[in-house]
């Protein structure tokens, strides 16, 4: 199923454009079919350049935002964003096996106290319009993060959740697709519905 968008090929690219795409290339995430959709309007261009700083820049270390940004892409079923990863977190010791553990992290022996609080926050950030809006959540973050952080760490959620539902519907890859790639998607989901 091709994408309901054309991506940009190399030959249409401009300089900014091409530099963006290979920016999506060495970085992982977002990866280059993203990019190459994206960079066709100036409000992608710009959404780029703002998601490569919030996701690898910051003041978070990337593994744990991009655990974040995994379990979120996961729980809406987008197909495309559960299987983009991010090499810069690969590089900094973040496996697979502990990414397809975020859907029970609760139980997992794999993360800690403060990575468990940055995944309940997401889980309840996806959750509901409403599910963040309560003291306890905060009281449960402020022990693990400073104040700056609890900021980048929400608008990772919401550009994850906002722009996950927007890269969903482009049907850059299905979940069929993304479950075909890696089964462990299908068994995670099955498991927590």
């Amino acid at each position: 199923m091709a994408p309901r968008i054309e991506p940009l090929s190399d030959a249409d690219a401009s300089g900014t454009q091409r530099l963006l795409i290979e920016n999506a290339e060495a970085n992982g995430a977002p990866d280059p079919l993203c990019a190459r959709i994206y960079v066709r309007a100036e409000a992608g261009r710009n959404w780029l350049r703002h998601w490569n700083e919030l996701l690898n820049g910051g003041v978070l270390p990337v593994p744990l935002k991009e655990m974040c940004r995994v379990l979120i892409s996961m729980k809406h079923f987008c197909g495309y964003c559960s299987t983009v990863r991010s090499r810069i977190a690969r590089e900094a010791g973040l496996t697979e096996e502990k990414l397809m553990a975020t859907m029970d992290f609760e139980t997992s022996p794999l993360f800690d106290a403060r990575e468990k609080a940055a995944l309940r926050f997401a889980t309840a950030f996806k959750a509901g319009d409403d599910a963040i809006d309560d003291d306890a959540v905060y009281e449960d973050l402020k022990r693990h993060f400073s104040e700056e952080e609890i900021v980048e760490l929400g608008l990772l959620c919401a550009e994850t959740d906002g722009v996950g539902k927007f890269a969903r519907s482009l049907r850059m890859r299905t979940w069929e697709e993304a479950c075909d790639l890696q089964p462990m998607l299908r068994a995670k989901n099955e498991a927590a519905a």
